[in-house]
């Protein structure tokens, strides 16, 4: 892949979270030209399958390759500057950007993959999603956990997650499918559409779902499907 640029003239806006103090950043126009990452993902991206990253993800997925990860820390830097990443630190481990695809039918997902999640409850992780589609394909949505009145999961409640599991599985027909709508459990506080060249940004310790509700998110073809990169990085 050859260089990647920021574009100069990307738009920042922001939602606040009020009851936490969180900000969700949108950034759009993020790369200055798109077309050498969707020429990367496909001609040369090899989609692994489905868990073989180690994670909860349903789809397939492949690392971003090093130009990406320049133009993305490029990014997180500006923001830094402008502070308008809500934090006081300055240094940036972008240790995974992935390239991916959803493929899963609703049918075949388990239960953690039907109900809202978190990557980290460190509170100085980030995870952005970089949208290369449109919002047909959905968006982001940041949720409540209703019973606990719960949207950031920090060390001292990580044993809440089984809790939250276990009455997913005891409310089985709220939750038959991927998370699009509120449920007796979860409430929908922020939602971000999809949009082309489109990254949002949050603290991997939001609770946090894609929000796919049409046949076509999880069309198993790269031209056609819901493809994004998915990156997290730590400020410290």
């Amino acid at each position: 892949m050859k260089r990647l640029e920021l574009n100069p003239s990307y738009k920042v806006t922001s939602i606040k979270i009020n009851d936490i103090n969180e900000d969700i950043l949108i950034v759009d126009d993020f790369i200055k030209d798109v077309e050498p990452i969707m020429h990367f993902a496909k001609q040369y991206a090899y989609l692994h399958p489905v868990g073989s990253d180690g994670t909860l993800y349903p789809g397939k997925r492949d690392d971003m390759p090093e130009p990406y990860f320049k133009v993305f820390i490029e990014l997180i830097n500006n923001l830094l500057e402008k502070k308008l990443l809500n934090t006081d630190d300055k240094n940036i481990y972008l240790h995974k950007a992935k390239l991916s695809l959803v493929t899963l039918k609703p049918e075949e997902l388990n239960t953690l993959q039907k109900m809202p999640h978190v990557d980290s409850t460190d509170d100085k992780t980030f995870a952005a999603v970089h949208y290369l589609v449109g919002s047909e394909f959905g968006g982001t949505a940041i949720y409540r956990y209703v019973p606990f009145n719960l949207i950031k999961i920090t060390k001292d409640k990580e044993h809440l997650v089984h809790e939250m599991i276990e009455q997913v599985k005891n409310n089985p027909i709220q939750h038959q499918s991927y998370l699009s709508d509120n449920t007796c459990l979860f409430e929908k506080v922020v939602n971000v559409n999809a949009k082309l060249n489109r990254v949002v940004l949050y603290r991997s310790n939001l609770l946090h779902s894609a929000n796919l509700k049409d046949k076509k998110n999880h069309l198993d073809n790269i031209s056609l499907g819901r493809l994004s990169i998915a990156s997290f990085f730590r400020v410290y």
